[in-house]
């Protein structure tokens, strides 16, 4: 019998597993051929490799200010004010933690259990909060007065998908009280999710251009708190 590999003629080792018992077809599927474990480990390895290098590579997703946007022409009625109704609340939560931040009070709700937050200043250790606890401790422990931040939000893009959503802003920044004024600017790259009927962040990962104290150059280091 032939098959695509003749057996009668093809050395031991690179003969394919047809007909052999199952306890005996140990082996390696790659490219519609079975090879047996008596393949040599070096041949097994390679074979992994081409596989490997075949495969194709996973972009990363594009920032929305580079993706199309859904033209609402093509929308129906009821998926129009949907699609306007999580903008708008997805909106209001931004601006909520804004204006919390400005007074003072804690944001730590508004975020999934799963959620993050991520601060990115340049020349400093970048800041990850990450889960429900560490979260409430964090937002709950940011002083009420004094030396905290004012920020202003604007540009903001939002991409909905279900109960799931992306979105970026700008944010300027004055932070001012006890000490030296600092101003910044940068852009959040946030992730919400809608539980419960309630929209909230999965991250908020805010990256700075700049974080500069008042009288000082741009390049100068961020003050020591």
């Amino acid at each position: 019998m032939q098959h695509d590999i003749d057996t009668a003629r093809s050395p031991a080792l690179y003969r394919p597993a047809i007909g052999r018992p199952q306890q005996q077809q140990e082996s390696v599927v790659t490219n519609s051929r079975i090879w047996t474990r008596k393949t040599p480990p070096f041949l097994l390895t390679a074979i992994a490799i081409m596989t490997a290098s075949s495969a194709p590579a996973q972009q990363a997703p594009r920032p929305l200010y580079m993706a199309p946007q859904t033209p609402f022409q093509t929308m129906t009625l009821a998926e129009k004010v949907q699609r306007l109704c999580d903008e708008q609340e997805i909106r209001d939560l931004v601006s909520i933690y804004a204006h919390r931040a400005a007074h003072g009070v804690s944001m730590a709700d508004l975020f999934t259990d799963d959620g993050a937050f991520v601060n990115r200043v340049p020349q400093a250790p970048t800041l990850e909060v990450r889960g429900r606890k560490a979260l409430d401790a964090y937002y709950n422990g940011l002083p009420t007065t004094g030396n905290h931040p004012i920020p202003t939000i604007h540009n903001h893009l939002i991409a909905v998908s279900g109960h799931d959503a992306t979105g970026i802003s700008s944010i300027e920044v004055r932070i001012s009280g006890n000490g030296p004024d600092r101003i910044g600017s940068g852009y959040y790259n946030d992730r919400y999710r809608k539980e419960n009927g309630r929209w909230k962040f999965v991250l908020r990962d805010a990256d700075f251009f700049h974080l500069t104290t008042i009288g000082q150059s741009s390049d100068a280091p961020p003050p020591k708190p």
